[in-house]
């Protein structure tokens, strides 16, 4: 294969990955509103979809680098495809240069929004934390309750949610 049917199936690999970014990158904005809304049963179907557009990202990824051993070398970057298509196919130097700009664009939008789906995330196990804190402390067996009598107080407290008579 010569190396113009390389450039041009690492743009259509490329224009696959900007495109999965982009799915990637709605459904964090959904992460994001579900996070805010609290709502765990739609967290669950929202990550399995998540990882499984992860593991097409990740095969993508294999792909271009496939591609790349056969250009440069597996780990080269985008600005290295710009420069060797500039020397031995200039009219995929423009392409590749936007498709760069994409990339990146979409991957500072992707980390940021990831981001602030951790600080939900922890602010959410915060919030649980205090929660599950508080009715553990109205659940948990009240001590002897002494008055300045020496005397103990008459309110009753009864926690069970369930009475059963014996």
């Amino acid at each position: 294969m010569n190396n113009k049917q390389l450039f041009q199936n690492l743009i259509e690999i490329l224009d696959k990955e900007i495109e999965a970014y982009s799915k990637l990158k709605e459904l964090f904005e959904e992460k994001k509103e579900v996070l805010k809304h609290a709502k765990p049963d739609d967290l669950g179907i929202l990550d399995n979809k998540i990882l499984a557009l992860n593991n097409k990202i990740v095969k993508l990824n294999n792909s271009r680098k496939d591609i790349a051993a056969q250009l440069v070398d597996e780990n080269a970057n985008m600005s290295r495809f710009i420069e060797l298509a500039q020397q031995e196919a200039p009219e995929y130097a423009e392409p590749l240069t936007r498709r760069k700009v994409k990339i990146c664009k979409i991957i500072s939008e992707l980390t940021l929004l990831n981001n602030q789906n951790v600080e939900l995330l922890k602010h959410g196990i915060i919030i649980s934390n205090k929660m599950l804190e508080t009715i553990i402390e109205a659940f948990a067996p009240q001590g002897c309750n002494y008055n300045g009598a020496g005397k103990t107080d008459t309110h009753e407290y009864n926690m069970w949610t369930i009475n059963e008579e014996v």
